[in-house]
């Protein structure tokens, strides 16, 4: 039986008192989750842990406060969990944890001060979802920390189209956030580069397909040369503040905020994150990329000409592949 944390017990208590009625509460559950009735009961029985996703979107469709519930922890011991689906080859569980992430965003599309920030040194799957070929190349690399030594080359990476649906649904619904910064290392293309010559000489990824993979990141930086002259997704008309750190960071962070949401995310596993709902790690997190934000450049609306000069510059990185 999975440990049982306060937060935890918390949560399954506020929901007993949102609904009473067991059987109410369970086809309510089910409904929201798109899962069995048995799926739900093992959930309330303990027998198996709602996930972090699972909880936040169960609390914004019902109006529960997710912080109040966890605000029972202290400080130095606050919940987080760590996600671990599988991006290659993915399973019931995989596809419902994707489903529920979709669902939160869903669930969040509409809410009139949704906020999202975030900073590191990988491209966000926020973006990058939407181009088939830059996302195969970080499910190969996913793959290579995550395959027990058996190395799968990147023509054999293939994204089944339920997964598709999904990581594009989730494009579709960050475009409906409506502030987004991000901040970006400066390495952040160069890495890219870096990894594909390494496994092109390893005879991972096949000429073929390097060009492939160049020709698509091109259209990427071509496309976000566009959202930041912009400065908002042009179908939603929502901010998007795009700007550049000279500081190298060691890795991503992530924060999104709505009216019942307190979202933290730490990248692990290049694909994997740890999630916190805890509002107290939400402000600690998104301080650290405001401060980071304050020390880098702006390159959305204004600044054409470091904006102009910073994209010319991953275009000639990008044209060494």
């Amino acid at each position: 039986m999975p440990e049982k944390h306060s937060y935890y017990q918390g949560f399954i208590a506020a929901l007993q008192q949102k609904i009473p009625q067991k059987a109410v509460l369970v086809n309510t559950i089910a409904d929201l989750l798109v899962i069995d009735k048995d799926a739900v009961y093992r959930r309330l029985r303990g027998e198996v842990n709602f996930s972090f996703i699972e909880m936040a979107s169960i609390a914004i469709k019902l109006g529960i406060s997710i912080d109040s519930i966890i605000g029972v922890v202290t400080m130095e011991n606050k919940p987080v969990q760590i996600t671990m689906a599988k991006h290659v080859n993915p399973t019931d569980s995989d596809y419902k944890h994707f489903d529920n992430y979709v669902y939160l965003l869903n669930s969040i599309k509409d809410d009139p001060d949704t906020l999202l920030l975030e900073s590191g040194n990988l491209f966000p799957h926020t973006i990058f979802y939407d181009y088939e070929y830059f996302t195969r190349l970080n499910m190969f690399c996913w793959h290579l920390g995550n395959n027990d030594g058996a190395d799968m080359p990147y023509h054999q990476i293939m994204i089944p189209e339920p997964m598709r649906v999904l990581q594009k649904k989730v494009c579709e619904y960050t475009r409906c956030i409506k502030t987004t910064h991000y901040v970006w290392d400066r390495m952040i293309f160069q890495r890219i580069v870096n990894n594909v010559k390494f496994f092109t000489l390893l005879n991972l990824i096949k000429e073929e397909d390097v060009r492939l993979i160049k020709n698509e990141l091109l259209e990427i930086v071509n496309d976000v040369e566009k959202l930041a002259a912009r400065g908002h997704h042009e179908h939603t008309g929502n901010a998007v503040n795009i700007y550049i750190s000279d500081i190298l960071f060691e890795t991503s962070y992530s924060t999104l905020k709505s009216q019942n949401l307190y979202l933290s995310q730490f990248k692990t596993f290049l694909l994997n994150s740890n999630t916190s709902l805890d509002e107290e790690v939400y402000h600690k997190v998104s301080n650290w990329t405001l401060a980071l934000q304050r020390k880098a450049t702006l390159i959305s609306v204004s600044g054409d000409k470091i904006r102009t000069a910073f994209f010319n510059t991953q275009r000639k990185i990008l044209n060494t592949l």
